[in-house]
């Protein structure tokens, strides 16, 4: 008997050349889509993949047979979306987000659709939307990207999130208002180059990090850390540190210039509003920030 899925697990491997992102899109583990593979050779009795610094590869006899299975696998996929009971849902978020917004609101789905499930994965948000395009995703949870247009994927709205410059309680910068030339002259923290966050604050300021002196690009968690016991700044989201903000362990610094608030909400492809995904974005709706 042909084992359809060891195929399908072959060609999302064959076209993500990487068994990490592969296993991501599958929701399995990486031991397991090794293993999938490992089996398929022995049944084939044929090498499909070499192994690159860069990745994984396609051998030439595993290039023909990706061609092959590509099509009719694609068919027996779109058949099974189209008429199977219920639909998972494939959802782009990045995990502070999640964490922190999120989780209270996808647990409350599962609760009103027990038999429901939401497979979650993190990228950069370019190569999330980029995945929603091609309808490997089916929504994107983000804040807006202000240059982002594409005549495909609608955004819709559910609330508005600020983003602030912070400082540790013992910085000297208290009780200043700092200018953006100043700015310029200090060390920043920024998440990534690739996050709305950093995105959106230089564009809104029209600068690049070119017109800084010193930036450094680290995640959520490490940037916590460091400004509580340095003097740089910190650019963060409001509504993801109010515990510390509270507690006094960073302080929102004053500034001359404004930062005006983002948008935040999902994307969608137009062409992908199934049950499972309206009643998922009806919740949220109904659960907005404002």
């Amino acid at each position: 008997m042909v084992d359809l899925e060891l195929y399908r697990i072959f060609k999302v491997v064959a076209e993500e050349e990487n068994i990490t992102h592969a296993s991501e899109k599958l929701n399995i583990s990486q031991p397991a889509v090794t293993k999938h593979i490992q089996n398929l050779e022995e049944i084939l009795n044929i090498k499909l993949f070499e192994r690159t610094n860069k990745g994984l590869i396609l051998t030439k006899i595993g290039k023909d047979i990706y061609d092959e299975i590509r099509e009719p696998i694609g068919i027996l996929e779109n058949l099974y979306k189209k008429y199977s009971d219920s639909r998972d849902i494939n959802l782009g978020i990045h995990t502070t987000m999640l964490n922190k917004l999120f989780s209270k609101k996808l647990s409350k789905y599962y609760e009103l659709n027990e038999n429901a499930k939401i497979n979650i994965v993190n990228y950069d948000v370019e190569d999330m939307l980029s995945k929603l395009l091609k309808q490997e995703l089916d929504i994107v949870i983000t804040k807006k990207i202000l240059s982002y247009q594409n005549e495909n994927i609608e955004f819709i709205k559910i609330g508005t999130m600020q983003d602030i410059l912070v400082v540790s309680k013992d910085s000297e910068l208290l009780n200043k208002k700092i200018s953006i030339e100043e700015l310029k002259e200090k060390t920043l923290y920024m998440p990534r180059k690739t996050s709305v966050t950093s995105i959106n604050f230089l564009k809104s300021l029209n600068l690049t990090e070119n017109d800084f002196k010193y930036i450094k690009n680290i995640s959520y968690n490490t940037m916590l850390e460091i400004i509580k016991n340095t003097n740089g700044i910190g650019l963060m989201t409001k509504e993801y540190i109010q515990n510390e903000l509270e507690n006094n362990e960073i302080i929102e610094l004053e500034t001359i210039f404004k930062i005006e608030p983002i948008e935040y909400g999902v994307y969608i492809n137009k062409t992908n509003k199934f049950n499972e995904l309206k009643e998922l974005i009806k919740l949220i709706e109904n659960d907005m920030l404002v």
